[in-house]
């Protein structure tokens, strides 16, 4: 049975449309956030969130008979498995996620999953991956943070990177970029400046691309989504710092 989409103002809001129209329980159905959805603001135009319901489970059984288990989800794997998940685990866990994630946006999409000793990197294809790319590239980053939070012990100390048509090459050459930029203004001006909110491994490329400016020298300090890199002047003493 083909998985069915839902709208609403909100996510909770399309999940509560989605349990109406299904007679279900919203606590007992499964689902993709597709969109989150914005309100309006000036100059644009509200979007609805999507949610697709998913519906590939276990038919069901007739009079007298004990309903099934419901099959596993890629998304419950890491918490049910008995031991710790293994590269190649993660690498097949990651693939089924991908198809699910498909199959419920009615794409057609892959993942190709290679890991090195420094790093995960999925990377994403077929004729559907500008769903990724959508709101300049938001949802690719959604569902890379996703995989960070389900994975990232699994796979540590490796860091877990997902691409798409160069995406993140071209993400981390304009991030390289930036960060030449506000280094030329601190040593020129001698002004300390903190750089937008950048999540760990954006700051590490921060960190990497200054570590051997001969003028600035960089930084963070904060805590969680508030943690920001600082690039200040160099001095005698100083040394790029993670």
């Amino acid at each position: 049975m083909k998985d069915q989409v839902f709208e609403g103002e909100t996510v909770e809001a399309a999940v509560a449309a989605a349990a109406r129209a299904l007679g279900t329980p919203p606590e007992k159905l499964r689902h993709v956030v597709l969109d989150e959805g914005t309100a309006a603001a000036r100059g644009l135009t509200a979007r609805p969130a999507r949610i697709a319901i998913l519906l590939g489970g276990a038919p069901t059984p007739g009079p007298g008979r004990a309903p099934a288990a419901p099959a596993a989800s890629p998304l419950e794997a890491p918490a049910r498995a008995s031991a710790p998940l293994g590269i190649t685990e993660v690498s097949a866990a990651i693939r089924d996620l991908v198809r699910e994630l498909a199959r419920a946006a009615d794409t057609d999409i892959s993942g190709e999953v290679t890991a090195t000793d420094e790093a995960v990197v999925v990377r994403i294809e077929g004729p559907g991956k500008d769903l990724l790319l959508e709101d300049e590239g938001d949802v690719l980053e959604a569902f890379e943070y996703l995989l960070q939070l389900m994975y990232r012990r699994a796979i540590e100390p490796r860091r877990l990177v997902v691409d798409c048509e160069g995406y993140r090459s071209d993400r981390d050459r304009a991030l390289r970029e930036e960060a030449l930029a506000l280094a030329a203004t601190v040593a020129r001006d001698g002004v300390p400046r903190k750089m937008r909110s950048l999540n760990s491994y954006e700051r590490r490329v921060v960190h990497a691309t200054l570590t051997d400016h001969p003028a600035v020298r960089t930084f963070s300090e904060g805590e969680g989504a508030d943690r920001r890199v600082t690039v200040a002047p160099r001095d005698a003493a100083g040394a790029s710092q993670g």
